[in-house]
């Protein structure tokens, strides 16, 4: 991702979607050759199945949809879309070659998760097995710098991105002005699909809505995970494939509290306090999220807690919040819970009995809590980049719709 990126939009994809009528099916055509697989010997038609699995509807990665012959060692297969993935961004997908007894993870494609921008009337992908396909135009909006922070005790340094709101440097704008600032973990997914085969799209409702004065300006901070993600979004160790794994949370929370934070504080032009300071994250970072909201509540005023694992370490979660005691003179902190109704069996009641227990801790609803169950939302990027803009509102439109002036001395 450049240092400094400028508003670029995908219109073609956003035409199509805005002219598309909401009721028709779309017919995507998938096309793949899989001719060097034969030749190699990893494909063989008398044994051999492909199929086509991805993250949008009707797709899922669970289970694949199969493939035709087409001849000469191509196979295609026709996918009805009754709607195309959130904000048009592309369909994350990947095809298998499937025999009888392999395993979960034999068969794939190699690398990571191929995107197609679905565009024009009757779309087809056409593709060699294994082969890239064109990349996707860049799809950032608003200004998105990227800062290196090298320097940290506490956890393997990395890069983060930072999305600046309407007018924090346009030519007259008042240099006083401070704004709040939201972390959001897994950073890599926020502004830019190209990690995951989809994003939040963070970038584009909150200049949105901002420019639309519907939520307050904000300053947002996209940090990346590590290639230890487990260990530094579970506050305790928990069993986790038949092993012990995780507990490296408190360490990276000192990493977010006292190093990143006052470094991105030093540079840009925040209000650092709690009630102004946000984190938010998805599935174990939605586990962590709330853990530093509830136990570092004098520096950060509210947590995104998306889709929660609340499995981890036998209900953590729960038990965690159970135990919690509020300090004098410290805010309770604010929390956003959601959870997606096709997230898997348990998934839903588990959130729900965590909603119940904040609740018994004290936690109202429209006062310190929102809930919200998407009954058609899976684990996945395109269900969380519908659900920002909820997210945003909540944060960000219960003040006014201005950045607050720096204190005089």
């Amino acid at each position: 991702m450049p240092s400094s990126v400028r508003s670029r939009r995908w219109w073609v994809a956003l035409l199509w979607l805005v002219c598309l009528p909401a009721w028709a099916q779309l017919d995507v055509w998938f096309e793949v050759d899989l001719r060097e697989e034969i030749a190699a010997g990893r494909f063989d038609a008398a044994r051999d199945t492909v199929t086509l699995r991805g993250g949008a509807p009707p797709l899922v990665w669970q289970r694949g949809w199969p493939m035709k012959p087409l001849g000469d060692g191509r196979y295609e297969a026709r996918v009805p879309f009754d709607a195309l993935p959130f904000g048009g961004q592309p369909v994350a997908h990947k095809f298998r070659i499937e025999r009888p007894g392999q395993g979960a993870d034999a068969g794939w494609e190699p690398g990571r998760n191929r995107a197609a921008l679905i565009e024009g009337a009757a779309p087809r992908i056409v593709r060699r097995f294994g082969a890239e396909p064109p990349a996707p135009p860049p799809r950032i909006t608003g200004t998105v710098l990227k800062v290196e922070h090298t320097a940290s005790a506490h956890a393997l340094a990395r890069p983060v991105w930072v999305w600046l709101p309407p007018g924090y440097d346009s030519e007259g704008a008042r240099p006083a002005l401070r704004y709040p600032v939201l972390y959001l973990l897994d950073g890599q997914n926020m502004f830019d699909g190209s990690s995951a085969g989809a994003e939040w799209m963070v970038d584009e409702t909150a200049q949105r809505l901002v420019l639309a004065g519907q939520v307050q300006p904000m300053i947002v901070v996209a940090v990346p995970s590590g290639p230890d993600r487990i260990d530094e979004l579970t506050p305790t160790a928990g069993r986790m494939d038949g092993a012990r794994r995780g507990g490296g949370g408190p360490a990276f929370a000192r990493y977010l509290l006292d190093e990143l934070k006052p470094a991105i504080d030093r540079r840009f032009r925040t209000r650092p306090e709690a009630a102004s300071t946000a984190i938010g994250g998805s599935s174990l970072g939605g586990l962590f999220a709330l853990w530093v909201a509830l136990h570092h509540a004098e520096r950060i005023g509210a947590a995104l807690v998306v889709s929660p694992s609340v499995w981890w370490d036998d209900g953590f979660a729960e038990r965690d919040v159970r135990g919690w005691r509020a300090q004098a003179g410290i805010q309770r902190p604010r929390l956003w819970l959601d959870i997606g109704g096709q997230e898997g069996e348990g998934a839903v009641a588990g959130v729900q009995r965590l909603r119940d227990t904040l609740q018994a801790r004290g936690w109202m609803p429209g006062t310190h809590l929102a809930y919200l169950e998407a009954p058609d939302a899976r684990h996945d990027e395109l269900s969380w980049a519908a659900r920002v803009e909820g997210m945003l509102k909540f944060l960000y439109n219960d003040s006014p719709h201005e950045p607050t002036p720096e204190p005089r001395p």
